[in-house]
């Protein structure tokens, strides 16, 4: 028989080995039906049952039974519409659903679309003004060629 003293600090004692032993290595001991006494060690009290049933208990380990594929089955049957679901954890997050995201791309391609067709009459009017600037500029050149010529006529002939 294993003679256990538990410290206050929780810690078990073996006083045949004297060496201190973990509570898992306790339970195992008891789980394979070893005969142990575990006594308080400040008042030598029996605390066998408490702290085997105790140990045992916490060896067991709660199965997670939600996530079995049946449940998984059940839950989705009860909430067929997951979309709304999502779109709903999704508003409480304050993220966009997939429409909105939907949406929101059709009106960025709209908007590009936009874009590029304004892009495009922008370099068309920029070329018709260079063209008219550069006619205008011609006959402009012209004119003060004419006018040029009018005044060194004028000025020869006021020199002779």
């Amino acid at each position: 028989m294993l003679n256990i003293k538990k410290y206050a600090n929780g810690r078990y004692y073996d006083t045949v080995s004297k060496k201190y032993i973990k509570a898992d290595k306790l339970a195992g001991m008891i789980k394979k039906g070893k005969k142990v006494k575990v006594t308080l060690s400040k008042t030598g009290k029996d605390i066998t049952k408490a702290v085997s049933s105790q140990l045992l208990k916490k060896g067991k380990k709660k199965e997670n039974t939600f996530f079995k594929p049946d449940n998984i089955k059940k839950w989705i049957g009860e909430n067929i519409d997951l979309d709304k679901r999502i779109n709903k954890v999704l508003d409480l997050m304050n993220l966009p659903t997939k429409a909105q995201i939907t949406k929101l791309n059709s009106s960025v391609k709209a908007l590009n679309k936009k874009v590029i067709d304004l892009e495009k009459l922008q370099a068309k009017k920029i070329r018709e003004l260079k063209r008219d600037n550069s006619k205008k500029i011609e006959t402009m050149e012209k004119a003060f060629d004419k006018a040029q010529e009018k005044l060194n006529k004028k000025l020869e002939q006021q020199s002779d």
